[in-house]
C-alpha cells in the first residue's frame, strides 16, 4: 500500500519545479535546503526510555535513515532499542503551526501555546468530545510533517517557532512534505493524504439536511405514543412546511438493553414495526442511521459475550453509569463477532451509523487511536458489504488519520450558545486542515441548559452556518423542536430558508466532496489555503472559503454584527452573494450587520457556482419532480478564464464534468463551455442588468452573450 502510494505521489511532482536537497547536520538533525536557503530545520531527532526523558540522537548511525523519495517529500525512519521516539522542528518565532487536532484550543486555528496528546480532547470550552485528529501538522514556513503511526503520542507547540512530537514506539516513520510550487499549501495536504488516506464521496442523502433526536422515545405531541410515530411526526412537519430533508437518525435509546445499546436490536415498545417503518422512510425520501459505540454496557448481550470470552479491557474504576468497557478489537474473534452483529442493521435497511465514544475511559488512552481505527473499519465494512461503497453515511466524533477513508465527522457535543457556535466554526476550519473534509455540527448545539436553549438567535445563526457546511444536521427534542413551543414561527422560517438553501447548494457541495476525495483538500477551507501570501489570513477562526468560490463569515456573537476581511490573492474584488450589489476590494475590511434571516457570504470574480434541485429527498410535494441544475456565473473582465469541476451522479458512480467561464473585454463577450451535465440545466448569468437565465443543451456545448455589462 505505501509503495503504491509513493509511486503515485512521485508521478504528481514535476522534477523541474523542485531543487530540494536533504542533509544531516553536525548535531544529527536534518535540514532540507533549496540552494543556499534552509527551508526545513528538523533540529533534533529524539529517543529515550520515557517520553519525559527523550534527548537528541547522539549517533547518526543509530537506526536513522533519510531520503527524498520524491522531489518534494522526504522520508525519515528511526529504529532503535528505545521505547519513545520523536522529532523537533524549529523555524522563525512568528511561524504558525496548524493541524493535529480538530478542537480549536483557546479559540484559535493555530496551535500556538498548545501541548496535548494525540487523543480525544474530552470536556472543554465550547465543545465536548470534538475528537478528529491526525499526526500531521503544516506550517506558515511552507512545509508539513506527517508521522505514520497509530501509536499514542504527544505534540508540543508551546515554544514560539518550534514544534515537537514524541510517540510511544521503537520504530518511527515520518514524512516532511514540501509544496509543489512556492506557497501552494493545498499541495501539502494533497501529498499528505496521498500517503495517508482520503474521504469517500458521501451519499447525497448524507449531506443533509438531516433531522434527528437525542431521544425519539420522549417529547411526544398530539397522538404520538412511540418513537416511530414521533419520527413520522417530524416527517409530516417537514412536508407541510416544505422543508427539504434527506435523512434522519436515532441516537440512543432505540434498542433493548442497558441504555439501549448492546443487544443489536430495536425495542419493540418504541419501534413496533421497524422494518415497515424503515421502508416507509425510504419511500418518503429519508435514509436512516443509528447510533453505535464500542462499549459493552452492563447486562447486554455484547457485555455478557465479551466478558465470557475475555475480550474486554479491564477498567480501573467501575463503569460510569453502568457504561462498560470497550472490546479489544485487535483480538480477531472480538472483531469478527462485533462486525457480524452489526450486519443486522444494514440487513433491515439502516443506511449508516452515528459512531460515538472511544475516548471516555472505556479503554486505556494509549490504545485509543488503534482501537478507534479498528472500530470505524468494521462499522464501514458492515455497511459496505450490504449497500456498496458511497451508498450510506457513517460519521464519527472520534477518528484518526487513515480512518477518514471509512468515516465522516461530526464535531461532538457543542454547547448550545454563541461560544459553542464560534468554537464549532473554528472546529470546521481545523477539521479541514487535517483533511477530514466531510464535516458537520449539531446545529444549535447539543449540550443545552434551561427551557429555551439554544435561543432563537443562536439557533438561527447556527442554521445559516450549517447551510454553508458540508453536512447540515439538526437535533430535535424536548424544548428544542422549531415548530413547537417555546420557539416561534421565525425559527421555522429560518430553518426553511437554510435547509432549502443547503439542498439547493448540493450540486456545489458534492462537487467539492469529489475534489476532497481526489486531493484531500477540504470543502471548508481556512482563508490562508486560498490566500497563502496574505499574512492577515493566517489566524482567522471565524471565516472561511467554502470551496474556492465563496467566502463565508458566520455571525458568532449576539447582536448581528461583525467585521469581514477580504483576502488578497484569489480575487481583486468580492461581491455580496445574496443582494449582489455590495462589492469589496481585496485587502479591505467591512463591518456588516444582518438580521437572523441572512449571513455574510461573498463570491469572488469569475465565480462558477453549481446549484439547483438534483436530489429529491423528501420533496414529495413537488409534482412530477425532475432534476434541474443551474450554473450560476459571476463573470469579470479581469478574469479571462475560470474553471469548475462539476460532479454529477451518485457516490463513486458519478462523473466529473468541466465547466469553463471565459470573458473577452475587447469584444465584450462572455462564454460558458460545458460537458454532459447529466440533467436538464441552465446558465444563470449574474449581470449588472440583473440575472439572465439561458437553457442549455443536453450532452454539452456552449452559450455566449455579447455586449453585456458585468457586476464586477
Amino acid at each position: 500500500m505505501i509503495f503504491r502510494a509513493l509511486l503515485a505521489l512521485a508521478t504528481f511532482v514535476p522534477p523541474s519545479l523542485c531543487n530540494y536537497t536533504i542533509s544531516l547536520t553536525s548535531t544529527n538533525g536534518i535540514t532540507i535546503s533549496d540552494g543556499n536557503k534552509t527551508v526545513v530545520n528538523n533540529a533534533a531527532i529524539l529517543s529515550g526510555t520515557q517520553n519525559t526523558t527523550v534527548s537528541a540522537l547522539k549517533n547518526a548511525t543509530q537506526g536513522l535513515t533519510y531520503e527524498l523519495i520524491t522531489p518534494t517529500v522526504a522520508k525519515v525512519q528511526l529504529n532503535t532499542t528505545a521505547n519513545f521516539h520523536g522529532a523537533r522542528f524549529t523555524a522563525e518565532p512568528d511561524t504558525h503551526f496548524f493541524g493535529v487536532w480538530e478542537y480549536p484550543f483557546n479559540y484559535q486555528i493555530t496551535n500556538k501555546n498548545v501541548s496535548f496528546d494525540l487523543k480525544g480532547v474530552g470536556n472543554n470550552v465550547g465543545i465536548n468530545w470534538v475528537n478528529a485528529r491526525a499526526p500531521f501538522f503544516l506550517t506558515s514556513a511552507g512545509y508539513g510533517v506527517y508521522t505514520d503511526t497509530l501509536k499514542m503520542g504527544s505534540y508540543d507547540f508551546t515554544t514560539p517557532g518550534e514544534a515537537q512530537f514524541i510517540f510511544n514506539t521503537s520504530s518511527l516513520l515520518y514524512y516532511i512534505i514540501l509544496p509543489k510550487e512556492q506557497g501552494d499549501i493545498k499541495s501539502i495536504i494533497e501529498q499528505y493524504t496521498e500517503l495517508s488516506s482520503r474521504s469517500e464521496i458521501p451519499s447525497t442523502s448524507g449531506l443533509g439536511p438531516t433531522f434527528w433526536s437525542d431521544d425519539f422515545t420522549q417529547d411526544f405531541h398530539g397522538s404520538v405514543s412511540n418513537a416511530e410515530e414521533n419520527i413520522y411526526d417530524v416527517v409530516n412537519h417537514l412536508y407541510y412546511n416544505q422543508i427539504r430533508a434527506t435523512s434522519s437518525f436515532a441516537d440512543r435509546p432505540y434498542g433493548t438493553g442497558n441504555r439501549s445499546w448492546g443487544n443489536f436490536d430495536f425495542d419493540p415498545k418504541f419501534y413496533p414495526n421497524v422494518e415497515v417503518f424503515l421502508k416507509n422512510l425510504t419511500d418518503w425520501g429519508f435514509d436512516f442511521q443509528v447510533w453505535i459505540a464500542n462499549r459493552a454496557q452492563l447486562g447486554t448481550e455484547l457485555y455478557n459475550k465479551s466478558l465470557a470470552e475475555g475480550w474486554q479491557y479491564p477498567l480501573d474504576l467501575p463503569p460510569l453509569g453502568a457504561l462498560g468497557a470497550a472490546l479489544d478489537l485487535s483480538i480477531p474473534e472480538a472483531y469478527q463477532y462485533f462486525e457480524k452483529k452489526l450486519e443486522y442493521f444494514a440487513s433491515i435497511g439502516v443506511k449508516g451509523y452515528k459512531i460515538d465514544r472511544g475516548e471516555e475511559g472505556e479503554m486505556p488512552d494509549y490504545v485509543q487511536n488503534e482501537q478507534m481505527a479498528l472500530f470505524l473499519q468494521l462499522a464501514y465494512d458492515s455497511m459496505v458489504q450490504k449497500h456498496g461503497a458511497t451508498k450510506f453515511h457513517n460519521f464519527a466524533r472520534s477518528a484518526v488519520d487513515r480512518s477518514r477513508s471509512v468515516t465522516h465527522i461530526w464535531n461532538g457535543d457543542s454547547h448550545a450558545n454563541f461560544t459553542g457556535l464560534a468554537y464549532s466554526v473554528a472546529s470546521g476550519i481545523r477539521s479541514g486542515l487535517i483533511a477530514f473534509g466531510i464535516w458537520g455540527s449539531d446545529t444549535g448545539g447539543y449540550t443545552r441548559e434551561g427551557t429555551l436553549t439554544p435561543t432563537e438567535e443562536v439557533w438561527a445563526r447556527w442554521m445559516w452556518f450549517s447551510a454553508f457546511s458540508p453536512v447540515y444536521e439538526l437535533m430535535l427534542g424536548t424544548n428544542h423542536t422549531p415548530w413547537y413551543e417555546p420557539y416561534t414561527q421565525q425559527t421555522v422560517d429560518v430553518l426553511k430558508q437554510t435547509a432549502n438553501l443547503h439542498a439547493d447548494l448540493t450540486p456545489y457541495i458534492k462537487s467539492y466532496a469529489y475534489v476532497n476525495s481526489k486531493t484531500g483538500v477540504p470543502i471548508i477551507r481556512a482563508l490562508f489555503l486560498e490566500a497563502p501570501e496574505d499574512s492577515a489570513t493566517w489566524e482567522v477562526p471565524d471565516a472561511y472559503f467554502f470551496g474556492s468560490e465563496f467566502i463565508v463569515a458566520p455571525i458568532v456573537t449576539s447582536g448581528g454584527s461583525r467585521s469581514v476581511y477580504f483576502p488578497k490573492g484569489p480575487s481583486k474584488r468580492y461581491i455580496e452573494y445574496f443582494n449582489k450589489t455590495s462589492i469589496h476590494a481585496a485587502g479591505t475590511t467591512a463591518n456588516v450587520s444582518l438580521p437572523v434571516t441572512s449571513i455574510p457570504v461573498y463570491v469572488k470574480e469569475g465565480a462558477i457556482i453549481t446549484r439547483g434541485d438534483i436530489f429529491q429527498g423528501n420533496a414529495k410535494w413537488v409534482e412530477d419532480w425532475q432534476a434541474f441544475l443551474f450554473i450560476e456565473v459571476f463573470p469579470s473582465w479581469d478574469v479571462p478564464e475560470s474553471r469548475f469541476t462539476y460532479y454529477s451522479g451518485e457516490g463513486n458512480e458519478g462523473k466529473a464534468v468541466e465547466i469553463v467561464l471565459a470573458t473577452n473585454k475587447e469584444d465584450r463577450t462572455v462564454k460558458v463551455v460545458y460537458g454532459d451535465l447529466g440533467v436538464e440545466a441552465a446558465v444563470l448569468w449574474q449581470l449588472k442588468s440583473g440575472p439572465k437565465e439561458v437553457n442549455l443543451n443536453r450532452g454539452g456545448g456552449y452559450t455566449t452573450l455579447t455586449d453585456v455589462e458585468l457586476l464586477f
